[in-house]
C-alpha cells in the first residue's frame, strides 16, 4: 500500500458514506393502499430501523457499486500509474 492507494481508499470511503446517507432517505412505499393500522405499524418499523442503523448506515449496494467503480483506479494507484 502506498500513499496513492490510501488517497483512493479515503475517496472510496467518503463516497460509500455519501451514498449510504442518500440511500437511507429513499422512501419504501407499500404495494397497496395502506390503512390506519398499517401506517401505525409502519411508523414503528421506521422508528426501530433508524434506532438500529443510526450508528451504521452503510448499505451493501453502495459498497458494491464503489468497489466496481474504483477497482481499476486502486489497481493503477497500487502499480504507481
Amino acid at each position: 500500500m502506498n500513499a496513492d492507494v490510501a488517497d483512493v481508499l479515503s475517496e472510496v470511503t467518503g463516497g460509500i458514506l455519501k451514498c449510504s446517507e442518500a440511500f437511507a432517505l429513499v422512501p419504501r412505499p407499500p404495494g397497496f393502499v395502506p390503512g390506519l393500522g398499517y401506517l401505525r405499524q409502519y411508523w414503528k418499523q421506521i422508528r426501530d430501523y433508524f434506532l438500529v442503523v443510526r450508528d451504521n448506515r452503510t448499505y451493501r449496494a453502495c459498497v458494491v457499486s464503489a468497489a466496481a467503480h474504483y477497482r481499476s483506479i486502486i489497481e493503477m494507484a497500487s502499480a504507481g500509474i
